[in-house]
C-alpha cells in the first residue's frame, strides 16, 4: 500500500492529527507505524482473536477486497479485538524506539474510542481487554529490552490476572 493511498479514515485521521507538529523523524516513524498497522489489519490471521466463523467470513471478504475488509464486516469492535495482535512480541519491530511507539499509538488509539458513539457495553469489555493486552506487551517489551525473559502471564494466579474494575 503507497503513503499517500487512502486506508480507514478513522485511522487516517487519528494519525494526522497525531503526527501535526511533530519533527520529520518522529513523522516518519509515525508513518511506518501506520503501514504496519494497515498491513497488519488488511493481510494477517485473526484467528487468534476472531472466532472460526468470523475468520472464514474476513477471508472472503478480503478476496473481493482487503483493504478495510476487517472495518466493513465489524466496525470498531472488530478493531479493538484484534488490536492486542498488533502489539504481540512477533509483531514488534526490531528497534527498542520503534517497538515503543508501536505500544504506545496501539494504546492511544484504544483510548481514542472512549467517547465513541458505537461504544456499547460489550466494545467497552473488548477495549478494556484490549488494554490490558496493551499494557502486558509493554511490560515484556522493557523486560526484554532490559534483557529479562518476558512475564509467566499465564502462571499467575487468577486474582492478579484480573482487568482491574468494579469486580476486585
Amino acid at each position: 500500500m503507497d503513503a499517500d493511498e487512502p486506508a480507514w479514515p478513522l485511522i487516517d485521521d487519528y494519525f494526522e492529527a497525531f503526527v501535526e507538529g511533530r519533527r520529520p523523524e518522529t513523522q516518519r516513524r509515525y508513518l511506518r507505524v501506520r503501514l504496519r498497522l494497515l498491513d497488519f489489519l488488511d493481510v494477517d490471521d485473526m484467528s487468534a482473536w476472531l472466532t472460526p466463523d468470523e475468520v472464514t467470513v474476513l477471508a472472503a471478504e478480503r478476496e473481493f477486497d482487503r483493504d478495510g475488509a476487517l472495518w466493513r464486516l465489524m466496525g470498531l469492535e472488530g478493531l479493538i479485538r484484534v488490536l492486542p495482535g498488533f502489539v504481540d512480541g512477533d509483531r514488534l519491530p526490531a528497534g527498542a524506539t520503534e517497538s515503543r511507539m508501536q505500544v504506545s499509538v496501539t494504546r492511544r488509539l484504544l483510548l481514542r474510542f472512549r467517547h465513541d458513539r458505537q461504544m456499547t457495553r460489550e466494545i467497552f469489555t473488548h477495549q478494556q481487554a484490549a488494554l490490558g493486552a496493551v499494557d502486558r506487551a509493554r511490560t515484556d517489551l522493557e523486560r526484554r529490552l532490559a534483557g529479562r525473559p518476558p512475564m509467566d502471564w499465564q502462571g499467575l494466579t487468577a486474582r492478579f490476572r484480573q482487568q482491574p474494575g468494579p469486580q476486585w
